[in-house]
């Protein structure tokens, strides 16, 4: 019985546990992609992770797929496609997809894009043309 119990609750700390490290999320905008970074913890039940993004008034979309590395990794995803209009705010999160199908969400990351002149002009030119 008291193997039992002891089971028990260890179980319920891991499905509990975080594979995204504390305080490492960050989102940066260089003035023509955004750089997204974070680091992880025990990544051994994380099948794959899934960078999410959304304007202020959108929903959540998954822009890129990240192959795992291996626990206490650090990843970067570069965003290329954000390049709308300057001062545009842009929500981050990264979604870890488990082994067994469920997904853990991290916290969320707020970062404003100040695009260049030149990138903002190059994506109304190829808008056109979509």
């Amino acid at each position: 019985m008291r193997l039992l119990i002891t089971f028990m609750v260890l179980t319920v700390t891991f499905l509990n546990a975080s594979t995204i490290r504390s305080g490492t999320l960050k989102a940066q905008s260089d003035g023509s992609n955004i750089a997204v970074q974070w680091g992880t913890t025990d990544e051994s039940n994380v099948r794959e992770f899934q960078v999410e993004r959304r304007n202020s008034d959108g929903e959540f979309v998954t822009i890129a797929v990240v192959a795992k590395k291996g626990s206490g990794s650090f990843y970067e995803y570069i965003d290329r496609s954000a390049f709308k209009s300057t001062g545009s705010v842009y929500e981050y999160r990264i979604k870890s997809i488990l082994v067994n199908g469920q997904a853990e969400v991290s916290d969320v990351i707020t970062v404003t894009h100040n695009v260049s002149s030149v990138k903002r002009t190059w994506g109304s030119l190829k808008a056109m043309f979509r």
